[in-house]
């Protein structure tokens, strides 16, 4: 491993204290490489350990390439890594009727604790779970972590495995991009045919189904699902496949327009769903850049900041 990261390397004993053990009631998630506990230092702080599965044949690699991308990331909207454990343990286990001494390889990542666990506990319809301000932060803190991803670094990243479930929530609801294990570094070419499985099954764009193809297109197809369901919510979502584009988005701004809080806030919502399904679009090379969605979002801040400094004041409100 990497020492001169500045990622702390904590001990196995260390982290087996800090979760009682690796209990179940410390599981906060399971997901295909691992499970990830809640960790409590004596201090009270909380961190979130990721436990890799022991499977021989992937361990290394998957644990490799997780730290390596990680550990150079920095952005408020991705996951940041706290420590890592790499640490050959010795245990007794029954063989053959014997009690043998045998090696193990813990590997574990260690990452900030954000108290809202992940996005897919909130994907509700219009009209319940979170408004439509909170809904946008959202939106925008995953545009902004990917934009970073893809165009900020100097060798670009795609994630490949963009879901709600990877996307974990601050106290303030603010987004961050986890999960790094299946991520690529991409250099000059932006393009690639791959054999190894990414993605998870309703994520995946067509290129990649039919003929294994990887680009950032897979992760523009990946928002574009994800910012509907935060729209719409996951029933919501089938819908969009149902009837044409205009009636699509006219249904969503209806659906919208009687909760809204601000007059403002309907171009937000407008403005979103129209990016959602152009990220959807079946040939990835009319799929937006992830640099021209978050140009788009912010035109339409600052149309709505002009709009609404150009409206009436209200009754009571001072001049």
């Amino acid at each position: 491993m990497d020492h001169t990261s500045g990622v702390p390397d904590l001990s196995f004993r260390l982290l087996d204290e800090i979760t009682d053990g690796f209990s179940p009631d410390r599981i906060l998630g399971i997901g295909s490489f691992g499970k990830v506990y809640m960790g409590v230092h004596r201090n009270g702080e909380k961190i979130a350990v990721k436990v890799l599965h022991d499977m021989i044949a992937l361990d290394n690699e998957q644990f490799t390439n997780e730290y390596n991308n990680l550990k150079k990331l920095e952005h408020p909207n991705i996951v940041r890594l706290v420590g890592y454990c790499r640490e050959n343990t010795h245990e007794y286990v029954n063989y053959e009727g014997r009690r043998v001494i045998a090696e193990e390889i813990k590997r574990m990542l260690c990452f900030e604790y954000l108290h809202n666990g992940s996005l897919d506990k909130y994907l509700f319809d219009e009209h319940h779970g979170q408004d439509w301000n909170t809904r946008y932060i959202i939106i925008k803190g995953i545009c902004n972590g990917l934009k970073y991803l893809h165009e900020d670094l100097e060798a670009p990243m795609y994630h490949l495995d963009l879901k709600p479930a990877n996307i974990l929530l601050d106290e303030n609801m603010e987004p961050k991009i986890a999960d790094f294990g299946l991520s690529r570094l991409f250099g000059e070419e932006k393009t690639r045919t791959t054999t190894s499985s990414v993605g998870t099954f309703g994520y995946l764009p067509p290129e990649y189904i039919e003929r294994n193809i990887i680009s950032n297109k897979l992760d523009i197809f990946s928002l574009g699902v994800i910012v509907i369901k935060i729209m719409t919510g996951r029933s919501g979502y089938s819908k969009c496949f149902e009837m044409p584009h205009q009636q699509f988005i006219q249904l969503v701004e209806n659906n919208w327009r009687n909760r809204l809080q601000k007059p403002t806030d309907f171009e937000e919502v407008k403005r979103c769903i129209e990016i959602a399904l152009r990220c959807l679009e079946v040939e990835r090379s009319s799929r937006p850049t992830i640099g021209e969605i978050v140009q788009q979002l912010s035109e339409t801040e600052t149309v709505i900041h002009n709009l609404f400094t150009q409206l009436p004041h209200r009754r009571g409100d001072s001049t």
